[in-house]
Order: structure tokens, then C-alpha cells, then sequence
């Protein structure tokens, strides 16, 4: 199997580990914590994706995996195919769209686009279920006990983990010379 493969599966598996210690992290640790009014959404396949799209090249390979992995979220979480499955691959291409502003990659540069593409997501997932009568709470409730609670956990995770998930999405993307 030639590295190219082995490279594009280990992402894949990189990419399901991070979805299945979302789920992980929300059973064990938030239930406790989310019982009043007060909901943090754990990203950490979020997190994995945006790093693997600051370092591949491929747009049509970004696009598979938001397509690919939205239905998988939506289906798992919501039932309801459609939310992340049209909010991720939209944010993961306009990641890919001006990347190349920046000449390499960085904790700054990744923290950033991080925090931006999680206000994206969870403000689009908010909009959209007001638009389809999903969720009841009004914008100042939604800033107030969502947002900003999901935003304050998902920083904090992504600098306890940027090490080691950039050094793994940087060996993951990384294929020997001439191979590419």
C-alpha cells in the first residue's frame, strides 16, 4: 500500500478518534456540568480538522471529509442530515480559501482560526435551528450560555492538546519526497 494511502487513513482514523472522544467528553465530564442552563459542545473533531486543513493541499480531499463527517455528526447527533453536513465543509473550504495568507502555520495562526471557525459552526447551527424552529433560546441566551461556555472549554482544550494533535496532523500530511 503505497504511504500516500497509509497517510490519507491514518487522517481518517486521526479524524474518527476526535469524534468518538467528543462523544467521550460530553458523556463523562459535561453531563455533570450541563444539567442548569448553562451547554458546552466539545469540538475536538472540529480542532483535528482544521489542523489537517492548514496542512493539506488537496481542496477536493478538505471537502470530502467536511461532507463526509458532517453527515456523520448530524446523523449521530441530531437526526436531522443537514446542519454540519453544509456548515463544515463551508468553513473548511473558506480555511483552505485563505490559508495562503499566512506563509506557515502557528500556534497564533491555528488558535485564531480555531476560535473563528467554532463561532462560525455553533452560530450557524444556532441560526439554522431558529430557522427551522429547533431551538427556542434568543440570541442573548444563546451568546450568554452557550457560545461563550463552548468557546471558553474548546480553547482550553485545543492549547492542552495543540502539541501533540499538531505534531500527529504534521506527520499525517507530510508524505516523502516525491510522492506527493
Amino acid at each position: 500500500m503505497p504511504i500516500k494511502t497509509q497517510k490519507m487513513i491514518g487522517q481518517v482514523v486521526f479524524i474518527m478518534l476526535a469524534f468518538y472522544f467528543d462523544g467521550l467528553m460530553k458523556w463523562s465530564f459535561l453531563n455533570n456540568m450541563n444539567k442548569g442552563t448553562m451547554s458546552i459542545v466539545p469540538q475536538l473533531m472540529l480542532m483535528v480538522l482544521v489542523m489537517l486543513t492548514t496542512r493539506l493541499d488537496s481542496r477536493r480531499t478538505i471537502l470530502v471529509y467536511g461532507i463526509v463527517f458532517g453527515v456523520i455528526y448530524d446523523s449521530y447527533y441530531f437526526g436531522i442530515i443537514g446542519l454540519y453536513t453544509v456548515l463544515l465543509p463551508l468553513i473548511l473550504v473558506g480555511i483552505d480559501h485563505y490559508k495562503f495568507l499566512f506563509t506557515k502555520t502557528s500556534v497564533g495562526y491555528e488558535t485564531s482560526i480555531y476560535f473563528l471557525s467554532l463561532t462560525a459552526l455553533e452560530t450557524g447551527v444556532f441560526l439554522l435551528e431558529k430557522l427551522f424552529k429547533l431551538a427556542s433560546a434568543d440570541i442573548g441566551d444563546f451568546i450568554t450560555y452557550i457560545l461563550g461556555p463552548t468557546l471558553l472549554w474548546n480553547i482550553i482544550v485545543f492549547f492542552i492538546l495543540y502539541v501533540p494533535f499538531a505534531n500527529l496532523s504534521d506527520w499525517l500530511v507530510k508524505y516523502r519526497r516525491g510522492t506527493k
